[in-house]
């Protein structure tokens, strides 16, 4: 045995010894420990034996090292190299410079490039299909062979690079070159030999053979010419020309759609037109590729632009032989408003005929007598062409329209000769009840699109009158008016004491108390007398309405209609309140009383101390000092007013507080209660109106300090104790307090001030004022005018602090 056979019994017998110990090693890995053992040559036959292992074991499993070799490099191969290159066009438009700025091709596109702006696996080939039996084997495929019945075996072998497989007990075999179906034939006379149950056309035969594919070997191919990227490719083996054309993007704006050429071994063994998948969907000129294919793209050919009314405008490449009739096959024909008389075709005149024109551009028409000649047309195109699809005009035939108080308003057929207004009228489903029968118009439009009015009787038209019922033509249009265009419906106003009071419309004999009735009849307050109606005057130009009173019972539903008044168009009635109807006028005593609640005003001038006697007089918790009279009335506004007084006497500064210290105190009245209780008839003792809340509070013993002091605070009460005391105990005066300025609200509401020489006050400060303490703001002489001028703005904008002070002092 020679040194070759000897290494490789060697390794069978080590792939079983070594097996449970080197898991997951390669055949080379094995070989390597063989040579590495020191077996002599009869040592390792004698145990490969034993272990029952022969030569062909050794070529059986060579085999599968590289035939998973080739595999291996097969996919990493493929993994590496195929890429998905980007369209450079994919977020552009197909235009086509040289026909930009020409009548009618503006903006179109070339048809069918942007197809590829698709991800290339939408033309990958399926892996989920049948590979054809003309499918050519090569290196990298991986073939399965499968026996069944009395003989059972699967077989999973892949091409070595030269070209062969080995099949276990059958041998080695030559497979390159070989189609599908001639690899079924080969392997099944080899197999044959060493199954005797494996027979050819025999139904009966024992054992049976399939032969199929598994992965299949890349190929690689070259893409040439105007593409968007050319450059070499490694596919899957069963891509086709298609499939090349998406991964390197498509031909380019200036490459063919039409004539791709597939060049094999130095010849051109087809010409692809994408036009036949792209307007049909027919994918049968589509090659399958090999290796070294080329496939490249010329220059695009002749290019003619359709615009207008056809189903795909767009600029499309035509072969020489074709003409104005496959044009429109490609724009998918005209749309059906398409005018098929005039074609307009505007040309660069072509390079051999230049020297007849002065110019260059050219206009042709075609005429055609129908759509079939048409669509039939075998005029020939140039190079550069624009081809114009006129579209029909908006003028309308055999129409005619009727309008107005008909029951079927609308466009209807012109339905024959000497058709007249009364047929129209009858198709209309004749009348609305409505109808206003004195006077109908029809309007003509004449050849020169000018409008021509005639009018008509419609009842004479209906009756058949000859001079009323007109012949009528196309685009004739009748207009039948309802009554209320000539005889409108008028209004009638009702306001007042009423529960719904408005505009409403006048009825034929409508009647005062109709309206009063519409309009949901008498509030509680209204006086069925005096009730005052305003008739438009329209005999005189100095007086403009006439008035007339009436008087209705209460129930005045009840009233005769000859007794009744009578509206007409666009009377006004007001009926008016009765003056001895008064409701909700109360008042609201609450605090130290017996009995605080609303009381109702008994009679006009009630006077607050009969208000608190009827609440049961004071309780002995009542502060006297603090009662006033809460009245909704409103005199200061929310923003800061400078106080004018305060100009009068210092010319330097101005005095400022914020008036919502104030607001609270602008509602009330003060009441001197003592006074009231030594003269009912005196000033303090006064009228309350409705609404009006009369407060009697108790005694709070504290006197509040706001505005700018360090903290707005109230203070316990202390007899006798002057403004200075109680701001020192609020943490005393900022240094832009107006000191000197205060103001002092006594309990009641009304201003505390002092009086005398020596500023002595009238009275002492009591329990429940509030101390406001302003903010000076020193004056620059620059801008004494610009604060003049912003007072006086403030004056008159708002209302003035300074009356709501005299007010309370009152």
């Amino acid at each position: 045995m020679g040194k070759f056979k000897f290494q490789f019994i060697c390794i069978i017998f080590l792939l079983v010894t070594l097996s449970l110990t080197n898991k997951g090693q390669s055949f080379e890995e094995l070989k390597q420990k063989v040579k590495e053992s020191g077996l002599t040559e009869e040592e390792a036959k004698k145990k490969a034996e034993a272990a029952g292992y022969t030569l062909e074991d050794y070529n059986k499993m060579q085999q599968a090292s590289a035939s998973k070799e080739v595999a291996n490099q097969s996919s990493t191969e493929q993994n590496k190299v195929i890429i998905t290159p980007q369209n450079p066009n994919k977020s552009n438009s197909y235009v086509v410079s040289d026909f930009q700025g020409r009548e009618g091709a503006e903006g179109l596109q070339a048809f069918g490039y942007n197809i590829f702006n698709y991800m290339p696996s939408t033309f990958e080939p399926s892996l989920n299909i049948p590979v054809p039996k003309n499918y050519i084997i090569g290196p990298g495929d991986e073939i399965i062979i499968t026996l069944w019945g009395e003989t059972q075996l699967v077989h999973n072998l892949t091409v070595s690079k030269n070209g062969d497989i080995y099949i276990p007990n059958v041998g080695l075999l030559y497979v390159n070159g070989l189609t599908l179906k001639e690899l079924k034939s080969k392997i099944f006379e080899a197999a044959s030999n060493v199954y005797a149950s494996l027979k050819s056309n025999d139904v009966e035969a024992k054992t049976k053979l399939d032969v199929s594919t598994g992965k299949l070997r890349s190929v690689k191919i070259y893409v040439l010419g105007e593409v968007n990227t050319p450059g070499g490719y490694t596919l899957p083996s069963l891509s086709t020309s298609f499939t090349a054309l998406y991964y390197c993007g498509g031909p380019s704006i200036n490459g063919t759609l039409r004539n791709i050429q597939i060049m094999r071994a130095g010849k051109n063994i087809a010409t692809i037109d994408l036009y036949e998948y792209l307007i049909t969907g027919n994918k049968s000129n589509d090659v399958k590729l090999e290796d070294e294919d080329i496939i490249y793209v010329p220059p695009v050919g002749k290019r003619v632009a359709i615009a207008g009314n056809a189903f795909r405008p767009a600029i499309y490449e035509l072969k020489q032989n074709e003409t104005f009739s496959n044009l429109l096959t490609y724009a998918g024909g005209l749309k059906f408003t398409a005018y098929f008389d005039r074609v307009h075709i505007e040309r660069i005149i072509p390079f051999a005929q230049r020297k007849s024109y002065t110019n260059n551009i050219l206009s042709i028409d075609l005429h055609f007598d129908s759509f079939e000649e048409l669509t039939k047309s075998k005029y020939s195109l140039e190079n550069g062409d624009v081809v114009n699809i006129l579209g029909v005009n908006n003028l309308p035939e055999n129409r005619v329209v009727i309008n107005g108080a008909v029951k079927k308003p609308g466009v209807y057929e012109l339905a024959k000769s000497g058709m007249r207004i009364k047929d129209l009228i009858l198709s209309a489903d004749s009348l609305m009840k409505d109808a206003f029968l004195d006077r109908g118009i029809l309007i003509r439009t004449l050849p020169s699109e000018k409008k021509e009015i005639y009018n008509f009787n419609v009842k004479l038209a209906l009756s058949g009158d000859d001079k009323n019922n007109l012949s009528l033509v196309n685009r004739d249009e009748v207009r039948i008016f309802n009554h209320q265009n000539f005889y409108p419906n008028r209004t009638v106003e009702i306001a007042g004491e009423v529960k719904n009071p408005g505009t409403f419309t006048r009825f034929e004999n409508m009647t005062l108390s109709d309206l009063i009735t519409l309009s949901g009849g008498f509030t509680d307050k209204a006086s069925s007398k005096n009730i005052e109606i305003t008739r438009l005057d329209t005999t005189s130009t100095n007086v403009f309405a006439q008035k007339f009173i009436i008087d209705l019972p209460l129930e005045f539903w009840k009233i005769k209609q000859s007794n009744d008044f009578i509206l007409k168009d666009y009377d006004r009635v007001i009926i008016k309140p009765d003056p001895f109807k008064e409701f909700n006028k109360n008042v609201t005593i609450t605090g130290e009383v017996i009995y605080p609640t609303t009381y109702s005003i008994l009679y006009e001038g009630e006077k607050i101390y009969s208000f608190i006697k009827r609440a049961g007089g004071l309780k002995n918790t009542a502060y006297t000092n603090g009662i006033y009279v809460e009245r909704d009335k409103s005199l200061l506004q929310k923003s800061t007013i400078i106080l004018p007084d305060s100009i009068l006497y210092r010319r330097d500064s101005y005095t400022i507080f914020n008036p919502s210290l104030i607001s609270d105190f602008s509602k009330r009245i003060p009441i001197d209660w003592e006074e009231i209780l030594s003269d009912t008839n005196s000033i303090s003792n006064i009228t309350l109106q409705p609404g009006d809340i009369v407060v009697v509070p108790k005694d709070p013993k504290v006197v509040t300090v706001v505005g700018d002091v360090y903290i707005p605070s109230s203070v316990p009460f202390v007899p006798g104790k002057d403004v200075n005391y109680y701001v020192n105990q609020s943490g005393g005066y900022h240094a832009t307090s107006a000191k000197g300025d205060e103001i002092v609200i006594l309990p009641n509401g009304k201003k505390w001030q002092p009086s005398g020489f020596f500023l002595i006050p009238d009275k002492p400060i009591e329990s429940g004022s509030t101390i406001i303490v302003p903010t000076l703001i020193e004056n620059k002489k620059s801008n004494t005018w610009a604060y003049i001028r912003d007072i006086f703005t403030v004056l008159s904008s708002s209302a003035v602090i300074l009356l709501t002070v005299k007010n309370l002092t009152k």
